[in-house]
C-alpha cells in the first residue's frame, strides 16, 4: 500500500465511540453554559468568551462545535426546549383525562422553569436574537400540544374540534400559560412556583370556560350582520369632445 493510500485511510477512519461521546458532552456543556449566560446577561451579553469560560473549555474549542455565535443561539431554544417538553411528557404519561393532563402538564412546566430559571429569558428574547429558533420552538410546542389534546379527546363522537381548531385551542392555552408565568411567577430573574389557587383557576377555565352564555344566538346574529358589501358600480365613461380644426 502506498504512503498516500495509507494516509487517506487514516483520515477516513471514524472517531471512536468514546471520542464521539466526549465531543457531544462538550457541545452540550457549551449549550448549557450559553443558556445560563443568556439567563443572566441576555443574548446581547452572551459572548463566546463568557460561554467558554463558563463551560471551562479553551476559546478555540467553541469553533470545533459551532461555526458562529448565531449558530449557537439558533440551537439553544430547540435543544433545551425539547428537554423541557420531554419532562412534561413524562409527567402526563398515563393521565386518564384532559383535566389530569392539563394539571400534570402545567405543574411539570412550571416546576421545570423554577429549576431552570434561565429558560424564561431564553424564550422571551429569542424572537429578537434567534428568530429561526423561536419559530422552531413555537412550532414544536404547538405540534406536541395538539397531539396531547387529540389523545385526550379521542373518545369524542363526533369530535368537538377539527384539527385546525385544535391548533387554535393549543395556541390559546399556551398563551394562558405564558401570561400566568409573566404576571404571577417571574420575579427579578427568578421563577416562583405556581400557587395552587392559580392552578385551580386555570383548570376551572379549561373545564368550563367563562360560561358567557349560549353560543348559538351570537353566531346567528353574526350571520345576519355579515352582509356582503355591494360591488361598486363602474364609473360612467366620459365621451371625448370632438376637436374642431380652425
Amino acid at each position: 500500500m502506498s504512503t498516500v493510500g495509507a494516509s487517506a485511510q487514516v483520515r477516513k477512519r471514524k472517531p471512536s465511540a468514546e471520542k464521539v461521546e466526549k465531543n457531544e458532552a462538550t457541545r452540550l456543556a457549551l449549550i448549557e453554559a450559553a443558556a445560563k449566560i443568556v439567563g443572566r446577561y441576555g443574548y446581547a451579553g452572551c459572548s463566546i468568551a463568557r460561554v467558554t469560560a463558563k463551560a471551562k473549555v479553551a476559546h478555540g474549542t467553541f469553533y470545533l462545535h459551532f461555526k458562529s455565535q448565531q449558530e449557537l443561539f439558533d440551537l439553544l431554544l430547540p435543544t433545551l426546549g425539547a428537554r423541557m417538553l420531554d419532562k412534561i411528557s413524562d409527567a402526563v404519561r398515563n393521565a386518564t383525562s384532559l383535566l389530569e393532563v392539563e394539571r400534570r402538564g402545567l405543574e411539570a412546566n412550571f416546576a421545570y422553569l423554577v429549576a431552570h430559571p434561565y429558560m424564561y429569558r431564553l424564550m422571551m428574547e429569542a424572537e429578537l436574537f434567534a428568530p429561526t429558533a423561536f419559530r422552531a420552538h413555537i412550532g414544536m410546542l404547538v405540534e406536541r400540544y395538539v397531539r396531547s389534546l387529540r389523545r385526550s379527546l379521542k373518545d369524542q363522537d363526533p369530535p368537538l374540534y377539527s384539527d385546525i381548531e385544535l391548533e387554535q385551542v393549543a395556541s390559546m392555552l399556551m398563551g394562558a400559560r405564558s401570561y400566568l408565568l409573566m404576571r404571577f411567577c417571574a420575579v427579578d430573574g427568578k421563577i416562583k412556583p405556581l400557587s395552587p389557587d392559580i392552578l385551580d383557576t386555570y383548570l376551572r377555565f379549561v373545564a368550563t370556560g367563562l360560561k358567557a352564555g349560549p353560543l348559538a344566538p351570537l353566531l346567528a346574529a353574526q350571520e345576519l350582520t355579515s352582509v356582503p358589501e355591494p360591488t361598486p358600480k363602474p364609473a360612467p365613461r366620459r365621451r371625448a369632445k370632438a376637436t374642431v380644426e380652425a
